[in-house]
């Protein structure tokens, strides 16, 4: 799975490849050779189409974002001692607007994988989609000799087969002009395939997801978070609409 139908291995930045050379400093001479392939759907004939992102208020305030909060994990678990109020998922495009306090510092990024856990429940895993392919699209390392975005694959999903990505983090060199964009490729159960986008914003721009510190669900079909849901309803009974990748946002350094 470490490339998809239609782009050839100049054209992408594999996932197994960004961990082992961005983990050496390798990045910079290797972004040169390669090429934005702006046409993720354009080989298949596929329309690209809004992501539906929902943002999980409140998940901004929890200490550790470099696993799940049990509160996340587990929502609906009453524990003694722990706050037990019961967070939410909400539009991410309906928030006020971003954190404008966060261009400029190394930005985090954390793909958990498919959410809620229902969406891993031996009964219901004909309701997944067949294949999800996440990608990160990063800035042109430069501006002369390499002036093309680089689309990262990051995650990906296979059902038949089973094949599922591990959790896996990384680096987003966050400014005020260089916002997280995400691509997903989705085949669902039926077979229909489709192509979300997203680029993050910290403005009022209509559509666009606010970015902000915290944990967020990507839709795996357009329209999915249109409105408020509490994660403890999500756990109890979650529909296959609603399955998404849970994905999370943490700015390093001082403000």
């Amino acid at each position: 799975m470490d490339a998809k139908e239609g782009d050839g291995p100049s054209r992408l930045l594999r996932r197994r490849d960004f961990l082992v050379f961005g983990s050496a400093g390798l990045l910079s001479p290797l972004f040169g050779n390669l090429a934005w392939a702006e046409g993720l759907a354009a080989s298949a004939a596929v329309a690209v189409q809004p992501m539906s992102v929902g943002f999980i208020e409140g998940s901004g305030a929890l200490g550790n974002l470099r696993r799940v909060p049990r509160k996340i994990r587990r929502p609906g678990l009453q524990v003694e001692g722990e706050d037990n109020a019961p967070l939410r998922v909400v539009p991410a495009a309906s928030l006020a607007r971003g954190d404008t306090s966060l261009p400029g510092r190394p930005l985090r990024i954390r793909i958990d994988g498919l959410y809620p856990g229902a969406a891993l429940d031996p009964k219901r895993l004909r309701e997944l989609p067949q294949a999800v392919d996440l990608d990160v699209i990063f800035p042109p390392p430069h501006p002369v000799l390499a002036p093309n975005p680089i689309r990262f694959q990051a995650w990906s999903f296979r059902r038949a087969p089973w094949d599922l990505s591990a959790p896996v983090s990384f680096h987003f060199p966050l400014e005020w002009q260089v916002l997280p964009e995400i691509v997903l490729k989705v085949r669902d159960a039926a077979g229909t395939v489709r192509v979300l986008r997203t680029k993050f914003t910290l403005d009022e721009e209509p559509g666009r997801p606010r970015l902000l510190r915290g944990f967020y669900v990507l839709g795996l079909t357009p329209g999915s978070w249109r409105s408020d849901v509490r994660l403890d309803d999500l756990a109890r009974r979650a529909p296959a609409e609603l399955f998404s990748i849970l994905i999370s946002f943490d700015p390093e350094g001082e403000a």
